[in-house]
């Protein structure tokens, strides 16, 4: 590495005189994380990352160039700057040079010419840029930890421009007036995939637990709890919402709970009268029963609804916002309750007292802020648009975001492993739809007994070392153990259950015990969560049979790019 630079550099040390150079710069809150060299040349800076292998690996490249995206987008010292990534094969022939996907790969003696290439006028102040600030987006997980330590979250200048402060500043005043009025509100945050609503959740409940006394942050989705109770050592910050409604609506001897500010995920999830009579023999609604609850408290209330917008997956969820109307409207204390909510949710509400929030629907995805529109083009891909999809895609491929598909599964495992080698934070795990049946025969167990029977907190909180952690790529999760987390880098196994057939997608979704008003309805809200948990790219396996080959079709339509395998690796 240093004699490759050495020699770059000294050809011409007359024309890099105002350049500088930093090695291993660690990548603050990133685990280690550190790009080879950060080459300065005038207002550019290039990462330069340095490989012995004496062959192309798209797992390299990608990493050469998620290291000058993170630099983009969360250090404020690189963020105006021009910027360039160049892959050196130490091992390859010194002459050799390609570009793939736009990123010079190289060898030793073809530095030079890519580097000189980079050169813009201009200089940087190298103290400035090493004291300058890098600002990750935190992962749920993470982000549930530091609130939880009582730790600032980050300003992220993506989180700012989303709205995510004004969106808590707005919900703290809703609280207060409540607080003040001796009265009983009820808000209603709605959000895309990844826009942050649980964030917005967890830092209202703490932020205000100093002020009013104890909150409480309510999820029905199990995994989550799991996963955020095992990464706090805590089952008081989060709680589970089946849980707390048995506990404070079901029991015969009633209690009141202490909090006077509950938060609840998937507000539109909640569980209808019809299924809650299934259930719990009860003939109410969740919402019915938490606004029950609500009004029992002392003195005041207010309960904030996030709404997760097409994440309906489970049976007894489709009855949507409209229970919330239904169970306001049945009080007998329908005068007490003010809604809040964005105005697209307004007539939802009507004959009830309502304010509408244009800061109460956030509608940029900050799972990652290059996959800003990837829940668009989850959206045609879904509903067969494949030509408009493509468009998506080239956006989303330009702003560093990889989309790949393969029809084999061990070069999906393969490039997950090589791509963070580096990285022993990363986050990487199979996905597969519960409902796809063709997936066991390829090795994918998304069956009912090996996925319930797992241990979900530890699939996401373990290290790579432990054979439960997602990063072993054994066990797949399903739609119900991933929705409202995230990996970095998901492989979704593709299954028969939505294939393309005749030119549309052909839905079969399994039947369940328990009537469903749309079976295909729930079965496309579970491919969309599938496909939008990935903060740093997607890979997709399509099994390698001829039931599945119109489908890789569709998704290469759809502006998916072919996963290069070892064999067309290219030697050079």
């Amino acid at each position: 590495m240093t004699a490759a630079l050495k020699s770059c550099l000294n050809a011409a040390a007359s024309e890099v005189s105002t350049w500088s150079l930093v090695f291993e710069y660690e990548l603050p809150m990133e685990g280690g994380r550190r790009p080879d060299v950060i080459v300065f040349t005038g207002a550019a800076f290039v990462v330069v990352e340095f490989k012995s292998a004496p062959m192309i690996n798209q797992g390299d490249i990608d990493q050469t160039m998620g290291y000058v995206r993170d630099l983009c987008d969360y250090h404020a010292g690189s963020a105006d700057l021009a910027h360039f990534g160049i892959l050196v094969l130490t091992g390859a022939n010194p002459t050799f040079a390609k570009l793939v996907d736009e990123t010079p790969v190289v060898g030793g003696s073809s530095l030079h010419q890519y580097l000189f290439s980079a050169h813009q006028e201009g200089t940087v102040d190298l103290d400035t840029w090493l004291n300058s600030p890098y600002r990750p987006l935190p992962t749920l997980v993470e982000a549930a930890r530091r609130i939880f330590r009582d730790e600032p979250l980050p300003h992220i200048h993506t989180a700012i421009a989303a709205g995510i402060p004004e969106t808590v500043e707005l919900l703290g005043r809703i609280v207060d007036k409540t607080s003040d009025e001796s009265s009983r509100s009820l808000a209603f945050v709605t959000g895309v995939p990844g826009s942050g609503k649980t964030l917005v959740g967890l830092r209202l409940v703490h932020e205000r637990t100093s002020t009013h006394g104890r909150a409480t942050f309510l999820s029905g989705n199990g995994p989550l709890v799991q996963v955020l109770q095992d990464a706090l050592s805590s089952r008081v910050f989060v709680r589970d919402l089946h849980a707390f409604i048995k506990t404070y609506a079901l029991n015969q001897r009633l209690s009141t709970p202490e909090e006077h500010i509950i938060v609840f995920d998937e507000a539109q999830r909640a569980w209808d009268a019809r299924y809650m009579k299934e259930k719990k023999n009860v003939a109410k609604s969740e919402p019915d029963l938490l606004i029950s609850i609500g009004e029992r408290i002392e003195d005041w209330a207010t309960m904030v609804g996030l709404i997760g917008e097409g994440q309906e997956i489970h049976s007894g969820e489709e009855a949507g916002i409209q229970q919330w109307r239904d169970a306001v409207s049945n009080s007998s204390n329908t005068k007490t309750w003010s809604i809040h909510c964005p105005p697209k949710l307004k007539d939802q509400f009507q004959g009830l007292s309502v304010s509408t929030h244009e800061e109460l629907d956030l509608n940029v995805s900050l799972r990652s802020k290059r996959a800003e529109d990837l829940h668009q083009w989850v959206h045609l891909l879904l509903s067969g648009s494949l030509s408009l999809a493509h468009r998506q895609a080239l956006k989303i491929r330009h702003a560093q975001y990889p989309l790949y598909v393969t029809r084999d599964i061990e070069e999906a495992k393969r490039y997950a492993r090589q791509r963070f080698d580096e990285e022993p934070n990363h986050r990487s795990g199979l996905l597969a739809s519960s409902h796809a049946k063709n997936l066991f025969k390829h090795g994918i167990d998304n069956g009912y007994q090996a996925t319930s029977n797992m241990n979900v907190a530890k699939w996401y909180n373990a290290p790579t070392s432990d054979p439960k952690s997602s990063n072993a790529l054994i066990q797949p999760v399903t739609e119900f153990s991933c929705q409202g987390l995230e990996l970095d880098l998901p492989i979704l196994c593709w299954g028969s259950d939505y294939r393309m057939q005749s030119e549309s997608w052909n839905l079969t979704p399994i039947n369940r015990r328990y009537k469903q008003d749309d079976p295909k309805a729930l079965l496309r809200n579970a491919y969309r969560v599938l496909l939008t948990r990935g903060r740093d790219g997607l890979i997709i396996f399509v099994p390698n049979e001829p039931l599945m080959d119109a489908t890789e079709n569709a998704l290469l339509a759809a502006g998916v790019q072919l996963l290069p395998t070892a064999a067309e690796l290219i030697a050079v």
